[in-house]
């Protein structure tokens, strides 16, 4: 659905309107229940997945999240968006799933291991820290075997 609003260049006036069109049975029946409660059509998303979750589809998502890692050639931007898409897909559902001392330790867990021993050994306490020594360690890493 949202792949039709985002190619279509649909509002959010117009995307609330589309819903129904995309919806069938159960789904379709919640929505008409809740119809003229819906301001906007991330206040339905938002909605529509903590009506639809359920713990073992949330549980699915979680045990994807803690089992991403970054290929050894793979660039840190790269694994960085794997790690916010599936962390968005949990958040979206259930946002305190996970603690932000979890997401730090989940994030240095998945990194390639020349990486990880750099980040670790500078002992990190902040997400964004790590993020940008592991950026910085992989240029450095690449200025070097190009030089």
């Amino acid at each position: 659905m949202e792949k039709a609003i985002t190619a279509n260049g649909w509002n959010n006036a117009r995307a609330i309107q589309a819903i129904p069109y995309f919806l069938q049975d159960t789904a379709n029946s919640w929505y008409q229940s809740l119809v003229n409660k819906l301001q906007d059509f991330n206040t339905f998303k938002l909605a529509f997945l903590q009506y639809f979750s359920n713990n073992n589809s949330i549980n699915q998502l979680a045990n994807t999240f803690t089992t991403i890692k970054q290929g050894e050639n793979e660039a840190v931007t790269t694994y960085l968006g794997h790690f916010y898409r599936n962390l968005h897909q949990i958040q979206t559902i259930q946002a305190d799933y996970f603690t932000a001392p979890q997401i730090l330790n989940q994030f240095i867990r998945g990194l390639c291991s020349s990486i990880l021993q750099h980040v670790c050994s500078m002992h990190p306490a902040d997400l964004q820290v790590v993020i940008t020594n592991a950026r910085d360690f992989e240029a450095v890493k690449l200025e070097t075997n190009h030089a």
